[in-house]
């Protein structure tokens, strides 16, 4: 059953935007079986505390959301796609706090928010809409 929920993720997965490297993890990175819930989510994990993760909106469903983090906290790259597979967000994170430009869209694909955010605060733009499940993580 694991073989085929991984065949199952490598087809969804493969050609996403966040991903680097070729196969399920980037170059570098190993799977994280332990934080893995089977047909949900995938995470890798680097020699240096770093972490990637991809979440489906069910098993063989499209990406919900693919980020980078590091000891526990986001860190780089962050998107996230309506149940559609339209574009939802994209932004950075730093240290666990949003940064930079970040872009909401709408279900059709037409942008809805844009923001500028330093160390996690909203510096100008308006703010995006939704905040993300990996910032309710926090250690």
């Amino acid at each position: 059953m694991r073989a085929l929920q991984s065949v199952v993720l490598l087809a969804v997965i493969t050609g996403a935007s966040c991903q680097r490297g070729s196969g399920l993890c980037p170059e570098g990175m190993q799977p994280d079986r332990a934080r893995e819930v089977a047909g949900k989510s995938l995470w890798c994990k680097g020699k240096d505390a770093t972490q990637r993760w991809i979440e489906l909106w069910g098993p063989g469903e499209r990406r919900q959301s693919c980020g980078y983090g590091k000891d526990g906290r986001p860190d780089g790259e962050f998107l996230a796609w309506h149940k559609g597979g339209k574009s939802w967000l994209q932004g950075q994170y730093r240290d666990g706090e949003k940064e930079g430009k970040w872009t909401q869209w709408d279900k059709e694909g037409h942008p809805v928010a844009e923001a500028e955010y330093r160390s996690g605060r909203l510096v100008s733009g308006a703010p995006v809409g939704m905040v993300a499940l990996c910032e309710a993580h926090k250690p």
